[in-house]
């Protein structure tokens, strides 16, 4: 079965904190230089720039999958994948009704734009996207899988928006279908706070500027570059936090 390299986290110029350069023309143009097989345009609560992506790669590869990093109500970032646009688009209004109304300062945020495959500005959003919804991770994630959707909590590691950061464990009653690893260096750390020890480990560039793209990604073994594929094969990945602690030396729990 063939391999097909994966990078499931990146930010384009919808996301405030990314740079201008990342429009979806552009980010699939860099992926498929650095040899992305697929990849999904992951915005802070938002997911609209990835039609545009997939409009620019067209049959050829990458691959585009629809997704969105969503800041939850405990502040904890979640990237969810989702089967299809008209899913990802549901689901982006309703985030975007449970952000608070805040306006965006682009000189001090960055600017939120929304760009076509051919580089045109469509519009710019001004609601801030940097902020929590009211979602919970528990009522995102209940509503993503009813959804046919993935849910893969963000950095799990890092001492901002990780859920071991913020909640202080890795919920044992929410079924995720991954945790995503920033900087192994730091995961030994957070592994005592892995209550689902099985779960698959992955890692993504989390890119915000166009040399960023593909830097850390993962190779996944499907049939074919598509999101039933890539869900079957992420829930088989070998990489996972029980087999991490066996290798050390721990018990699991």
């Amino acid at each position: 079965m063939p391999l097909f390299s994966c990078d499931f986290h990146i930010h384009s110029t919808l996301s405030p904190c990314s740079s201008l350069d990342m429009s979806p023309r552009a980010i699939v143009r860099r992926a498929g230089e650095v040899g992305l097989d697929i990849i999904a345009i992951t915005d802070h609560n938002m997911a609209e720039n990835g039609q545009y992506a997939a409009a620019a790669a067209g049959s050829s590869r990458p691959v585009v999958l629809f997704g969105m990093e969503l800041q939850t109500i405990e502040e904890v970032h979640l990237l969810i994948l989702f089967p299809d646009f008209a899913t990802a688009m549901e689901m982006q209004g309703i985030v975007y009704d449970l952000l608070p109304p805040v306006e965006n300062d682009p000189d001090y945020f960055g600017d939120q734009v929304v760009v076509d495959g051919n580089d045109t500005i469509i519009r710019f959003e001004k609601k801030l996207l940097l902020n929590s919804s009211a979602l919970s991770v528990n009522d995102a994630a209940a509503w993503a899988h009813a959804h046919g959707s993935l849910v893969i909590p963000s950095h799990i590691e890092s001492p901002t928006y990780g859920i071991v950061t913020q909640l202080g464990f890795v919920t044992e009653n929410v079924p995720f279908d991954a945790l995503e690893v920033a900087n192994e260096g730091r995961l030994d750390a957070v592994l005592p706070f892995i209550l689902a020890k099985d779960l698959p480990l992955v890692t993504f560039s989390d890119a915000h500027y166009l040399t960023d793209i593909g830097k850390k990604r993962i190779k996944l073994s499907c049939e074919e570059p598509t999101f039933a594929e890539v869900a079957g094969a992420l829930h088989c990945f070998g990489n996972t936090a029980r087999s991490r602690e066996k290798r050390a030396g721990e018990s699991p729990p």
